[in-house]
């Protein structure tokens, strides 16, 4: 269809929108961290029971869960009052993902907040047909097994309702980081996951291309169900476009990704890049991946300072490894520890949950709250 002016005038055009919601203490230091690094067309939203942690910066919105059911002060651990909370708090959550391409969600497991909200945010987006990318971090063991088997119920719920689950183990962390590593640090190496996430799907989403890729193609390898690595890299010198992504696919946090299993990639080469150096870097990807590997490339042919390219890639296949409780753990646990992973594998949709105010239109209540959960 030839589109004239008029036409184009009438019609609206959905411009790609990127969310990042961080959900409890874990999720809000999360926004915090990711609110001074300035990354543009990102928004960012804090979420918490807690009305104190909450970021009081402008680059970055707020919204106090459940501020009847925890008055401002917290969840207590207890993952029911977090997911109640966000119940309770569903309108706000719904404004800030309708409209957006792609939300990332973020929380840190085994609390009350982050494990009981995500889920719900996750479920939400699913209502609406937006696409996910949940990054969550798992407790350390010293926390505590009661901690782990909440942080293992709650990611096991999650996963139905998401497209992309990125665990990241904390005891991770302890293998890879030096012993006297600072605790905040620690933590940024996760949130440096997440960044990589963010600046790779941004820079993917930026339409002032040479060979253009079209949003669609990105939602739909995302939607191909079997798990989303998104990244960035950058390279200079000699073999400058290869070293670029190289570096966009090593990340210490995802060193159990086999590129064999790679289904689709985009790949986007930003710079004064060469025909040359396009084909060995298309050669090099096809190099790692299966022979029936989708790989659709793009340019954006700018001049960045001393001769750098960057590489943004996508990777559709890994980056989502099944989360898999152990099943021993949970049939030796001790007496009277209440985490019931095993009903919530059989029994997802356990709850109920009636909405606070009757006077809001039915078509604005997501049906999985609207009907119950059954």
């Amino acid at each position: 269809m030839i589109l004239n002016n008029d036409y184009t005038s009438r019609v609206p055009i959905k411009r790609s929108a990127i969310k990042v919601i961080g959900f409890g203490g874990a999720g809000c230091n999360t926004i915090c961290r990711l609110s001074s690094l300035n990354i543009p067309g990102i928004e960012l939203i804090a979420a918490n029971t807690d009305l104190q942690s909450l970021p009081s910066n402008e680059n970055a919105k707020s919204i106090l869960l459940g501020p009847h059911l925890s008055r401002g002060y917290g969840s207590g651990g207890d993952l029911q009052i977090g997911q109640k909370a966000a119940e309770e708090s569903f309108r706000d959550l719904l404004q800030e993902i309708r409209g957006a391409n792609i939300v990332f969600l973020t929380a840190g497991m085994g609390g009350g907040t982050g494990s009981g909200a995500i889920q719900i945010a996750a479920r939400i987006a699913k209502s609406l047909d937006v696409r996910t990318i949940s990054v969550v971090t798992l407790p350390f063991s010293f926390e505590g097994l009661r901690r782990s088997q909440c942080a293992m119920e709650a990611t096991a719920l999650l996963q139905q309702f998401t497209d992309t689950l990125i665990t990241i183990p904390n005891d991770h962390l302890l293998k890879i980081l030096p012993a006297d590593t600072p605790l905040t640090n620690a933590f940024a190496c996760s949130d440096d996951l997440i960044v990589k996430n963010i600046q790779g799907i941004s820079g993917l989403m930026e339409i002032k291309e040479t060979m253009q890729i079209d949003l669609s193609y990105i939602l739909r390898l995302m939607n191909s169900n079997s798990g989303t690595y998104i990244s960035t890299g950058q390279g200079r010198g000699e073999n400058r476009v290869t070293h670029a992504i190289r570096n966009a696919l090593d990340h210490p946090l995802m060193d159990t990704l086999s590129m064999k299993n790679a289904k689709g990639i985009i790949l986007k080469m930003i710079g004064n890049i060469s025909i040359s150096e396009i084909e060995s870097a298309m050669a090099y990807v096809r190099s790692i991946v299966a022979p029936e590997a989708e790989v659709i490339p793009a340019i954006s042919v700018v001049d960045l300072l001393d001769d750098w390219v960057e590489i943004c890639i996508l990777v559709s296949g890994i980056g989502a490894v099944p989360f898999l409780p152990n099943y021993s753990d949970i049939m030796n646990q001790p007496d009277g520890l209440n985490v019931n992973l095993l009903a919530a594998f059989k029994d997802l949709d356990s709850f109920e949950f009636e909405p606070a105010a009757s006077e809001i239109e039915e078509i604005e209540i997501p049906a999985f709250l609207r009907k119950g959960y059954n």
